[in-house]
């Protein structure tokens, strides 16, 4: 019972923002309910219940299943008309809500539109980048590599060029690696297996040899200077085994392409200025609480 609450009550949650946003405009179809005038109708149903994640549909089967959900957007409904009553519609977090809901849709869609739909990779292409890298495709293989993450890619240049020079990758991690985790081991990592670091950074390493220090990498933790420092190969794999994964690679690696060169036409065709002393100024709520930044395992 309390699990069935609990999908309840998260199903509440998933869709009160877009309650609120399409409480106007509901697809047509027979009703099914009416609250006070205002209709819930097949196609409505339908379109929220296919919301549903897999693992909870098995509690929505037959008639009772049906009557259940329905129930609970007959609750959401006497819940958004209540809030309507309330003058709620017209509160500024609400009205802020709505215009980040807004904002984060139209981005969306038009990634989707400019670069997911546009974007595929042929068998063809993944047999091509298989037959050159086919000693690379293991099943596993642990990877050990060492680390340091700052914020800033001019910060890692810096880095690069000292480490180039001859200073210790291990000292300079210690010193000045935001990964408190790793910083205190040198930026030492351990060994990791496939799918246990972010893509960007896992597929830096995978280019690299033992020993090599790589230019900074991206990810959405920050600039990483990483050095691989040795690799236990498991099992070769065949293509079968491994043309899901070169796939997903190849396809992430073109999305990243693709969307560089389109936020970098973006910058070409609209002004971006930047006031760094705004930004200096800005304090972030867990600076100096002793918090951690999270090195790059998922």
């Amino acid at each position: 019972m309390k699990k069935f609450l609990s999908i309840l009550s998260l199903l509440l949650f998933s869709t009160a923002l877009l309650a609120g946003c399409e409480q106007k405009g509901k697809s047509g179809g027979p009703a099914i309910a009416e609250v006070n005038k205002a209709a819930i109708t097949q196609d409505e149903f339908l379109k929220e219940i296919n919301r549903i994640p897999e693992w909870a549909r098995g509690q929505f089967q037959g008639k009772e299943g049906k009557e259940k959900f329905l129930d609970e957007l007959i609750k959401r409904e006497l819940i958004y008309q209540d809030a309507v009553k309330m003058g709620l519609d017209k509160d500024k977090e609400y009205l802020d809500k709505v215009k980040e809901f807004e904002k984060m849709t139209l981005v969306s869609i038009i990634l989707k539109k400019e670069i997911e739909d546009k974007i595929t990779v042929d068998d063809a292409e993944v047999k091509s980048f298989f037959d050159k890298n086919a000693d690379k495709f293991t099943i596993g293989t642990k990877i050990k590599a060492s680390h340091i993450l700052v914020e800033t890619e001019a910060e890692a240049k810096k880095i690069h060029e000292r480490i180039k020079k001859g200073e210790g990758l291990a000292n300079l991690a210690k010193a000045l690696s935001k990964d408190k985790g790793s910083a205190v081991k040198g930026g030492d990592l351990g060994y990791f297996g496939h799918g246990q670091m972010v893509p960007e950074f896992e597929q830096a390493v995978l280019r690299m040899k033992v020993g090599e220090i790589s230019e900074p990498v991206k990810t959405r933790f920050g600039y990483h200077v990483i050095q691989l420092t040795d690799v236990q190969k498991g099992e070769t794999a065949s293509f079968e085994q491994s043309k899901e994964s070169i796939k997903r690679q190849l396809l992430a690696e073109k999305k990243k392409d693709f969307f560089d060169k389109y936020i970098e036409g973006l910058k070409g065709k609209y002004k971006v200025t930047r006031n760094d002393k705004a930004l200096e100024a800005v304090s972030l709520p867990w600076e100096g609480a002793g918090g951690q930044t999270p090195n790059p395992h998922k």
